[in-house]
């Protein structure tokens, strides 16, 4: 997303039975840009939500941080000044369980003279990090594939100094940028490695295997599939990522306007994200 102050409505389809997902540890055969390590089982469960609460009511606070407000971007372009971003609320109108065991993100259309005034929308960072050696997993359901809509799944470790960020997914309303996954080395998005990637609105787990290695990704991965993305150790001039302690939170949003998602005007509100469940092992 790149959206720290450094400046980055499908039909509904059958649900697919949460049985079927791989199991904690599957990983694959060792191939073409795998490696051995990754074929080892993991040893479990080490951060998860199931999103299983009462609808109605927020993620839990333990777990999960609702951020209250939009970043400013430092050196905007004309869609990342303010007036151009839909904000970010904390009510439980645009975060909240809908009790059918999903965690629902909503963006809405409301009045105002400018797209920050008239949209808001939500974004929720993880309380727990990880490591080196963690394998993350979500399963999305992106009814939000609209004009001026950006949402993502994410990794994030904000350091103003040595930082990094790696997009699971990431969908752009504005209609040019073509749809993927990314591994940011620098926040202020001058190195990065990028896979273009459909992302549609049909339930997908997205995973990323993050080994000292590299950071190896599928979409609905099953044993024996090799990855649809990799980025190798060091294939970046910089590489936070294998320095010592460092560790990412999980994040959930859906930005409305800014470079991303541009003119919303168009779109269709309000649109959702529908998380069923994230894991790290």
């Amino acid at each position: 997303m790149m959206m720290l102050g450094v400046g980055a409505a499908a039909a509904a389809l059958p649900l697919p039975r949460v049985a079927a997902q791989p199991g904690i540890g599957d990983t694959p055969p060792p191939g073409p840009g795998v490696p051995e390590a990754a074929t080892q089982p993991a040893p479990g469960l080490l951060f998860s939500d199931e999103f299983n609460a009462p609808a109605g009511t927020p993620p839990n606070p333990a777990s999960w941080y609702i951020v209250p407000q939009r970043e400013t971007i430092r050196n905007p372009v004309e869609w990342d000044k303010p007036y151009n971003m839909g904000r970010y609320v904390t009510d439980q109108e645009h975060v909240f369980h809908d009790g059918n065991g999903n965690l629902v993100i909503r963006a809405t259309r409301g009045e105002g003279a400018n797209i920050q005034e008239k949209y808001a929308s939500a974004k929720i960072v993880g309380n727990w990090r990880g490591g080196v050696g963690t394998t993350w997993e979500a399963r999305v359901k992106l009814n939000c594939l609209t004009d001026g809509a950006w949402p993502a799944f994410w990794l994030i470790n904000d350091n103003p100094v040595r930082g990094g960020e790696v997009d699971l997914f990431e969908w752009y309303g504005n209609r040019d940028w073509p749809s993927g996954t990314t591994v940011h080395a620098k926040l202020d998005g001058t190195m990065f490695q990028t896979h273009k990637h459909p992302v549609d609105g049909a339930w997908h787990t997205w995973r990323m295997t993050w080994l000292p290695s590299g950071m190896y990704f599928w979409k609905d991965y099953q044993p024996g599939m090799e990855p649809f993305f990799t980025v190798l150790s060091n294939s970046l001039p910089d590489w936070p990522f294998n320095d010592p302690g460092f560790t990412m939170a999980p994040v959930f949003n859906i930005a409305i306007g800014g470079s991303g998602g541009r003119e919303p005007a168009g779109g269709t509100y309000p649109a959702e994200m529908l998380i069923d469940w994230i894991r790290v092992f």
